[in-house]
């Protein structure tokens, strides 16, 4: 009795440490350093609904696509755990370039290797209510120096995303509420026009 006991303990505590094993290994995320310090060239463009108000029908019933132009996402930190850190970059009012980030998101890595992965980010701007939930696809590829290919072939996209906007007009009840495209390729730094501030 105290063998078929023992043997019961040993086999738990064999199945508990191979479950543990195979789950750290499915938790290994690879290292994405070196996507750090590049940039990306990317258009924006947006397919929202519009609603005059809370609680009335879209008008019209459909949704409206709108490219919101070009923009510039520099990522600038990896974690070294799980996340990549990126600035985004826009032009203001008059199509000049802002040298200070319109926004700042942690992309957080969710699967795939070093050269091919998803990753996730949410993006709010209280200035104007924007919130955003973004699932991106990194593909990299490299030469034989270990550089990223450039010309279109190391590129971003999102694979899915959601976008609402409360208009930032006072007393206005103007609300947006579709998705959100963010695609372009991977640029030299000295092809950025503008230089950004600290």
């Amino acid at each position: 009795m105290k063998a078929r006991k023992l043997l019961l303990n040993v086999l738990m505590v064999t199945v508990c440490v191979t479950c543990f094993a195979l789950g750290t290994a499915h938790a290994v995320v690879p290292d994405l350093g070196d996507w750090a310090d590049t940039w990306f060239k990317v258009k924006l463009t947006q397919v929202v609904y519009h609603f005059s108000d809370t609680g009335v029908k879209p008008d019209p019933s459909y949704p409206l696509p709108d490219s919101m132009g070009s923009a510039y996402l520099h990522i600038t930190a990896w974690n070294e755990i799980d996340t990549l850190t990126a600035d985004i970059y826009r032009k203001d009012n008059t199509g000049h370039w802002v040298t200070t980030p319109f926004a700042t998101i942690g992309i957080r890595y969710f699967a795939g290797t070093a050269l091919k992965f998803i990753g996730s980010a949410q993006l709010a701007t209280p200035n104007n209510d924007v919130t955003m939930s973004l699932v991106f696809y990194f593909r990299g590829k490299k030469d034989w120096d270990d550089e990223f290919i450039l010309w279109g072939i190391t590129n971003v996209s999102t694979m899915a995303s959601s976008m609402l906007e409360i208009d930032d007009a006072p007393n206005s009840t103007e609300l947006w509420a579709g998705s959100v495209t963010i695609v372009g390729p991977m640029v030299r730094e000295s092809s950025v026009p503008f230089t950004p501030t600290e």
